[in-house]
């Protein structure tokens, strides 16, 4: 994707929260509503939710083009991903409580590797952001990491809507979001997955993906624990 290509489709994809709030704040400007305060939260709430979603994709835009082509004085630093791990799923407790999603954990103490500053943060944040997006009420999400050999793997499981196998082909492609009658009030900016796949390529790592519709879907992804670059990560769709 050319630099044209990303700038069209940002373009295009701020053009409709920024159309929507400014909308709104001209409601709350022209007081449509009378002087009281209370018939402006709403619109205030749906304000803040659009803001939100303008800065989630400016944000995985900067990540992505910084993940794309990395510094060649780019430093590595050692990282406890046991730990790591475990503090990013403390972030996601309250909004899967929200929705009724239990977390469960099975994180091997004592997982050490070589990684660059917020890398692997980013690949877990996405990963478990998803499986707590596409999931239902009441559903879960259970995150396993394991040593394997000289590496690691981490699984991501959720129980939510599930994919089919076109749809999963097209996931790891930038700007790509899968859309049906189940995600289409389900807001993200198509970038997540590419940076876990490129990051994971930075470290010459795999990733793989199982999914049925109605069933649910498991992420997978394999890390060395000593740096060795290769470009890119490999996908294993598994129907």
């Amino acid at each position: 994707m050319t630099s044209i290509d990303v700038l069209t489709v940002l373009g295009h994809d701020l053009k409709s929260p920024l159309n929507a709030v400014e909308s709104y704040l001209e409601i709350m400007q022209n007081r449509v509503l009378g002087d009281s305060v209370e018939p402006y939260l709403p619109i205030l709430e749906k304000s803040v939710s659009r803001l939100h979603q303008m800065r989630e994709l400016i944000t995985d835009v900067v990540d992505w083009s910084r993940i794309r082509t990395p510094s060649p004085s780019r430093a590595l630093t050692t990282l406890d991903v046991s730990k790591t791990a475990r503090a990013i799923l403390g972030g996601f407790r309250e909004p899967a409580r929200a929705r009724n999603i239990t977390i469960a954990a099975d994180i091997k103490d004592g997982l050490i590797m070589e990684a660059g500053t917020g890398e692997i943060e980013l690949v877990l944040r996405h990963l478990i952001d998803n499986a707590l997006k596409y999931n239902r009420v009441d559903g879960s999400v259970t995150v396993t990491i394991t040593k394997a050999g000289a590496g690691i793997t981490v699984e991501v499981a959720d129980t939510g809507i599930g994919m089919t196998g076109e749809e999963q082909s097209r996931l790891f492609q930038e700007f790509v979001r899968i859309k049906n009658e189940n995600t289409r009030d389900i807001w993200g900016t198509g970038l997540g997955l590419a940076i876990v796949r490129q990051i994971v390529g930075l470290y010459g790592g795999t990733v793989s993906v199982r999914s049925e519709p109605d069933r649910g879907t498991t992420f997978s992804i394999t890390l060395p624990l000593r740096w060795r670059a290769s470009q890119p990560a490999s996908e294993d769709i598994v129907l």
